[in-house]
């Protein structure tokens, strides 16, 4: 959709509109994990501006009124999933407020409460105490949904590892996988970015990062080995990334780290991301050589300079 199709489904009628509106967020929720971020910005972009202005155009009320809130919450938490990821932070944080605020006067307390976790995992890296308070409050929002355990699993127990709890990412993780458990089969979903489901692929890969962020790169290894496995024939290209650069991370965590493994790892990820190049990717590189210099002594200037331009 872009401001021109906008334009002409503001005279269509409200109900065709409101199922093209979201055709268009299922088919950009479909392609998040393989397209450009700036494609799915630029998709996105004028959808929010069409589920933000009709039910005010159109003075419409009760339970129409109430879905297009939901609609214009799910676009809006996209948006904000894709502007973290881009590293626009300070964009990321206002488009949850936003997501959150308008989900939750929808009643849509999963979507408020995955929202939510886009503030919390901006805040993390700087005030991770801060961050498991949003954590909760998601938490509590989000009830017995998928949305729960994403939170406890992405975010709290990220949250306790920035801290160097090791005793806190352990009950988060063992907490997450409890919820996981008591998911149907049909809200796991798919590996990747998703608002209505959670896959145990995403969940083990939360996992294996707190794990080894903390510490224990040993217990990190199983959840890594499961994550890599669930997502190997997806083609779901940022999740296959995600996974390589936490293996990377994992070999040189050891207590006897493979510098050699780690750079295997990452090259294979810089390969594929040359397809969506993206900032938390280059971010990524950065960080693990900084990590290879401090384990190993060794250094991967190649691939931080081949990704330097994604910033």
């Amino acid at each position: 959709m872009n401001d021109r199709t906008a334009g002409t489904y503001l005279s269509t009628d409200t109900g065709e509109l409101h199922d093209a509106c979201i055709r268009t967020l299922a088919e950009t929720l479909i392609s998040y994990e393989t397209a450009n971020l700036t494609d799915t910005v630029s998709m996105l972009t004028p959808l929010e501006k069409t589920t933000r202005t009709v039910p005010r155009t159109r003075r419409l009320r009760g339970s129409v009124a109430l879905d297009w809130m939901r609609l214009h919450a799910a676009v809006t938490a996209t948006m904000a999933n894709a502007a973290y990821d881009q590293g626009c932070h300070g964009d990321a944080v206002s488009l949850a407020d936003r997501a959150a605020a308008v989900a939750r006067a929808a009643g849509d307390g999963p979507l408020a409460g995955s929202a939510l976790a886009v503030r919390a995992r901006v805040v993390r890296q700087h005030s991770p105490t801060v961050a498991l308070q949003i954590a909760g409050a998601a938490n509590r929002i989000a009830g017995a949904s998928p949305a729960r355990a994403m939170v406890t699993g992405k975010v709290s127990a990220g949250s306790y590892a920035v801290l160097g709890d090791i005793a806190g990412v352990r009950q988060a993780v063992a907490r997450s996988w409890k919820i996981m458990e008591q998911l149907e089969p049909s809200a796991q979903g798919r590996p990747g970015f998703a608002l209505t489901t959670y896959s145990p692929a995403d969940l083990a890969l939360a996992s294996a990062e707190a794990l080894t962020t903390v510490g224990v790169a040993d217990e990190a290894e199983p959840h890594l080995e499961r994550a890599a496995a669930l997502i190997a024939d997806s083609g779901q290209t940022g999740m296959i990334i995600a996974v390589q650069m936490a293996q990377a991370r994992t070999a040189l965590a050891r207590h006897r780290p493979d510098p050699d493994e780690a750079e295997q790892h990452v090259s294979s990820a810089v390969a594929l991301a040359a397809q969506r190049p993206a900032q938390w990717v280059a971010r990524l590189v950065r960080d693990i050589s900084t990590l290879a210099i401090r384990r190993t002594g060794h250094q991967f200037d190649g691939l931080v300079a081949a990704t330097a331009g994604w910033f």
